[in-house]
């Protein structure tokens, strides 16, 4: 695989270089969060001479660049005064401390309340440190960017958070600075330059195509020049390639802005919905919400003009939305493939005022999707592929008499065509 990490850095290298000849973009707000404090993965970290070093660095490469960084505390790995004087110098450096958690849970695989207590130890104990600099916790970042996996994960921390004070800060570009950083530390302490060369490479190749990428998706969401976030963590690498990188994002037309400034545009600070692994960007949140509205919209409109061929006596254009090879399931037996329903339909209302006046009414829909992951290792939701249905159908008759039922329908896509797959009427 090295190979085709090294073929993939130059390509974007090349790129990069291909698009600085161009000119600057527009300038773009973007924040520097900084993840993992006092020092990310801090077991290849432990003698405090190199976490002081460490941070001395990052904080170096920041006042370099004039960047207010907001930087996330995982308060359970604040181990004694020395890690508490680490997290005082990135406070004397002008730079806003948030609310990590204590343990850095994933939100997928605790309740709600275990994951509520966790982020409220992380909060006080935070607290206590900046009281004493006249400060509090505003900021809170979500462990794994997971916000939760089902609709009451998601509203017990938005109501928590609102409680405490505390804002959620997302990621518009999320990338893996933290996976290079093993690799940079065994290198540089085996003396290994021409692997620290190579690691420094993919590094910044990998993040500039993550800005690159993940900017352009935001803008096409919202047709305009926004500001971004950018995640990364106190680390030693980052220490070593900070300046380099950010050095590129100022040739870009990036202008490193304070917090309030960013998280004030309504692109970052519309509410979402998303409540499904994996975390990730901001911008795939949005964009998939966007999507599973479009897929509930469009297989509403169906329903509706199955109602409406029903109405006007159309069987064919009634059934023409199953698949050729679709199920149809009810309690008098099942039916498979278009031309069957078809068959059983005619058979079953063979004249107009056989058939009667047919109401659809969409219950709850749910969307069928999984997860993607690109060469650089991000996640992100896939697709929607497929919709299931629970409507209420109701038949009246001529004499006013009617009938009432459930349907389960599942949706797939199919040539850009939603057709109905399965569906089992009640």
């Amino acid at each position: 695989m090295m190979w085709l990490c090294r073929m993939f850095s130059i390509g974007v290298v090349a790129a990069a270089v291909s698009a600085a000849a161009q000119g600057p973009a527009p300038s773009r707000p973007l924040l520097v969060t900084v993840d993992d404090l006092p020092v990310a993965m801090g077991h290849l970290h432990n003698d405090p001479a190199e976490r002081e070093r460490i941070t001395k660095d990052l904080l170096a490469v920041l006042a370099r660049h004039h960047v207010p960084a907001v930087a996330f505390v995982i308060w359970g790995n604040v181990s004694g005064p020395a890690d508490v004087a680490l997290l005082e110098r990135w406070l004397a450096a002008g730079h806003e401390l948030g609310n990590h958690s204590k343990s850095h849970p994933d939100y997928s695989d605790i309740g709600a309340e275990a994951y509520v207590a966790d982020v409220e130890a992380g909060r006080a104990g935070l607290a206590g440190l900046l009281e004493r600099h006249g400060r509090t916790v505003r900021f809170f970042r979500f462990p794994y960017l997971t916000e939760g996996n089902t609709v009451a994960k998601l509203d017990a921390m938005r109501e928590y958070l609102g409680h405490s004070g505390q804002m959620s800060v997302p990621v518009t570009i999320d990338d893996q600075d933290w996976s290079y950083e093993e690799r940079w530390v065994q290198a540089r302490r085996a003396r290994d330059s021409e692997g620290m060369e190579r690691i420094a490479e993919e590094y910044q190749a990998a993040l500039r195509h993550e800005v690159a990428t993940q900017t352009e998706m935001g803008e096409k969401l919202f047709g305009r020049t926004i500001p971004q976030i950018l995640l990364l963590h106190a680390n030693e690498v980052g220490s070593a390639q900070w300046d380099a990188l950010f050095t590129w994002l100022e040739s870009r037309g990036y202008r490193f802005a304070p917090a309030d400034e960013v998280l004030a545009d309504p692109a970052i600070a519309t509410s979402h919905r998303y409540d499904n692994e994996p975390g990730g960007s901001l911008w795939y949140h949005v964009a998939h919400e966007r999507q599973s509205k479009e897929a509930r919209e469009q297989v509403a409109d169906l329903l509706r003009a199955q109602a409406v061929a029903w109405n006007r006596g159309d069987l064919a254009a009634f059934c023409a939305v199953y698949d050729e090879d679709a199920v149809f399931l009810t309690p008098s037996g099942l039916a498979r493939g278009r031309q069957a329903v078809l068959d059983r339909y005619t058979a079953r209302y063979p004249t107009r005022d056989a058939m009667g006046t047919l109401a659809l009414e969409p219950l709850e829909a749910r969307e069928a999707w999984g997860t993607e992951v690109t060469l650089l290792g991000d996640a992100f939701p896939s697709r929607v592929h497929g919709v299931s249905l629970v409507a209420r159908w109701t038949l009246r008759a001529a004499d006013g008499s009617a009938r009432t039922g459930l349907t389960l329908l599942v949706f797939l896509r199919r040539g850009g065509r939603w057709l109905i797959m399965q569906d089992a009427s009640m």
